[in-house]
């Protein structure tokens, strides 16, 4: 930002990993006032205020992600105003490339399918950002302790069992309906007969003539065995 005389109005930088900033004027409150019309005087100061703080939306160089309606949407503000590749990471482990194409406004966009529910990580190879689809907190995670309060009323009310792995592998038994499918050691697998014969089909294993033949040479060798 230059004043008059194209001399500097607005000085930034980055000392180390701190930043500093000088405002070349002490006459910043004019704008406030309305003179020659005025200008964003509140704004100018707190952006430069959260910049200093380095806020991530003032970075001249930053990497967004959003998810929203099964879409992964990624904006790139960068220096270099040319298209960019990106890398994304999706829930799974899977990784796949996006192109992002720069706008008018200097930022670059591109966007995907984001069908998992989970956490989405895109990289420029030098920012990093993350998306959250879906619930990252589903009821199934909220607690992983193994107990079986949850099941005990169905399965007592159907009559069933619960067994825990550490005390062994359970026996596997048929039991008729109505009967306990469950005790000491053991779970049971109701026997329903629930099936129908629809049809009936026999095939002899040989021709009849071929398996007399076997059975009268079988004797014939029996027979001239037992004379030798």
């Amino acid at each position: 930002m230059t004043g008059g005389n194209g001399e500097p109005l607005l000085i930034v930088d980055r000392i180390g990993e701190g930043r500093v900033a000088q405002l070349m004027s002490d006459q910043i409150w004019l704008w406030a006032r309305g003179f020659e019309g005025g200008g964003p005087q509140a704004e100018l100061l707190r952006r430069l205020a959260h910049w200093l703080m380095k806020e991530p939306e003032l970075e001249e160089e930053h990497l967004e992600a959003r998810v929203a309606d099964g879409r992964l949407s990624v904006r790139r503000r960068s220096l270099d105003t040319g298209p960019a590749d990106v890398q994304i990471t999706d829930p799974a482990g899977a990784t796949t490339t996006l192109r992002l194409d720069p706008g008018a406004d200097g930022i670059a966009r591109g966007d995907s399918a984001a069908t998992l529910s989970g956490l989405w990580r895109v990289e420029d190879g030098v920012h990093t950002a993350l998306a959250a689809a879906g619930r990252l907190d589903p009821p199934e995670f909220t607690d992983l302790r193994a107990t079986s309060d949850k099941l005990s009323p169905l399965v007592e009310s159907t009559g069933g069992g619960i067994t825990w792995i550490a005390d062994g592998l359970p026996a596997l038994r048929h039991v008729a309906p109505g009967r306990a499918a469950a005790g000491p050691g053991w779970l049971g697998v109701q026997r329903n007969q629930a099936y129908a014969v629809t049809g009936l089909l026999e095939v002899p294993l040989m021709p009849a003539l071929l398996l007399l033949a076997a059975a009268l040479g079988g004797l014939a060798a029996a027979w001239w065995r037992e004379g030798q």
